[in-house]
């Protein structure tokens, strides 16, 4: 009450921020960060105009921050997925940075922060002002500089990562397929004989040459591509000489090494290395890194231009908190013939901050603002398991995790009573079920979603 008298509203926001995230630097038995919490209380925060800013590296706290001149709260570095109590106390312990690089010559260099932690920082946006407010650019500088090596020289070493990354031409295709030839060629299940040439001295290992009897398969492709290694024949294929079909290997596929010797082609592959170390470590949109690093949308939803009249999604603020009827059913319960309402259904989209498993609710923050969804313990339970089989070798492989996992993106059907929207079908319903994930939403605001759980023994 002090607070909420004495001062402006903005510092007891930050309060309930604080102790929603356990982040009371001064308590000793600091409890862990509700992330699911703090990402309802921003919502909410937002819905008002109550700004929450990201946690700039030189400005946040370990504890949210009150910012009265600018009526906005500074996020903290404990309300960090992934970003513990020692990283936080130590980024502001040495506060303030000069630069990026200064950053990660004191903290990442020193082996204070390790890279996990520092691309939680990065994909947060702490570097948006100190760096640039591009985070993929400050990403990509990072790791550049601490994971990401180019190498000097591309030679055949290189070939299978290259060929990974895709950087030959088309017309190269016939030539990539007798490189790759030579290994089916020389198969040892092929070897036929050793050879040695009289009155030459034998070498250590034993041989002078060696002759290779290739099956019906490889004897086509030989015959198409080589003339000179064949000596002789066996059953439904030839018998070739190693010796004869490596010098005639090596200059059918001398363009293949003049192109890789190329400094564009070196380019290419650096940079088709780099795209990698980027979908390896940072992937996903920024709106996913958010949701990620934050557990809330500093600024657009991830799904900000879903088509909502095409999937009968509306905004739960603009239902009744009474539900409407659109008929009764009639059932005999203990000999009684009693009348139950069906209620009109309605369908939200949004991402899962946060879940209940006694109280079988789920935290869903949609484009209009969190709705704590209230399912039945079946549902919930049938929606919340991690579904995992056993191996041939007896070990569990995770299929699916819960579809109530933090970021999550799902549709569910229902209607709204009073504070909560119940995950309500009937069977005449047009939607066939109560939840569906979304895997995938497009440009054009259409999406690609699972309806069924994964199955063991699936695919």
């Amino acid at each position: 009450m002090n607070l909420g008298y004495h001062y402006p509203i903005i510092y007891w926001n930050t309060a309930c921020l604080i102790i929603n995230a356990g982040a009371n630097e001064e308590l000793d038995d600091n409890k862990s960060t509700q992330y699911g919490k703090i990402a309802k209380a921003i919502a909410n925060f937002k819905q008002r105009s109550i700004i929450v800013d990201r946690p700039l590296i030189n400005e946040a706290k370990f504890s949210f921050v009150p910012d009265e001149k600018n009526n906005r709260i500074i996020f903290s570095f404990k309300g960090l997925c992934g970003i513990g109590d020692d990283i936080a106390r130590a980024i502001v312990e040495h506060q303030p940075y000069s630069s990026f690089e200064d950053f990660c010559k004191r903290m990442v260099d020193t082996k204070i922060i390790g890279t996990a932690k520092m691309i939680i920082l990065i994909k947060a946006g702490c570097f948006n002002e100190l760096d640039s407010p591009d985070r993929m650019e400050t990403m990509k500088k990072f790791l550049s500089r601490n994971v990401f090596t180019p190498i000097d020289k591309l030679t055949m070493q290189q070939f299978n990562s290259a060929l990974e990354y895709d950087i030959f031409p088309k017309e190269m295709e016939t030539m990539i397929r007798i490189k790759n030839f030579k290994a089916y060629a020389l198969h040892e299940s092929f070897f036929l004989k050793n050879i040695i040439d009289e009155g030459k001295k034998v070498p250590k290992k034993g041989y002078h040459d060696r002759y290779f009897a290739l099956d019906e398969r490889g004897t086509e492709f030989l015959m198409e591509h080589f003339n000179t290694c064949i000596v002789g024949t066996k059953e439904d294929g030839v018998i070739i000489s190693e010796k004869l079909f490596n010098k005639e290997w090596d200059a059918l596929i001398q363009p293949l090494k003049d192109y890789m010797a190329l400094p564009e082609t070196l380019q290419l592959y650096n940079q088709k290395k780099l795209d990698s170390t980027m979908e390896s470590y940072a992937s996903g949109s920024l709106e996913q890194w958010d949701m990620e690093s934050l557990s809330y949308y500093p600024d657009r939803h991830e799904l900000w231009n879903l088509n909502e009249p095409k999937y009968g999604v509306v905004d739960y603020n603009s239902l009744p908190e009474i539900p409407e009827v659109y008929e009764h059913t009639t059932r005999r319960v203990r000999g009684e013939i009693k009348h139950f309402p069906k209620y009109k259904i309605f369908r939200l989209a949004g991402t899962v901050l946060d879940s209940d498993n006694n109280k079988h609710l789920v935290s869903l923050l949609t484009n209009h603002g969190v709705v704590t969804c209230k399912y039945n313990k079946g549902q919930y339970s049938y929606y919340n398991k991690r579904i995992s089989e056993q191996t041939p070798a007896g070990k569990k492989k995770v299929l699916e995790e819960s579809w109530f996992k933090r970021g999550s993106k799902i549709i569910v059907c229902g209607y709204r009573r009073e504070d909560q929207f119940v995950i309500m079908k009937y069977p005449d319903t047009v939607y066939t079920h109560t939840t569906n994930r979304i895997e995938e939403i497009y440009n054009d605001g259409t999406i690609l979603a699972q309806t069924d759980r994964k199955k063991v023994g699936e695919g």
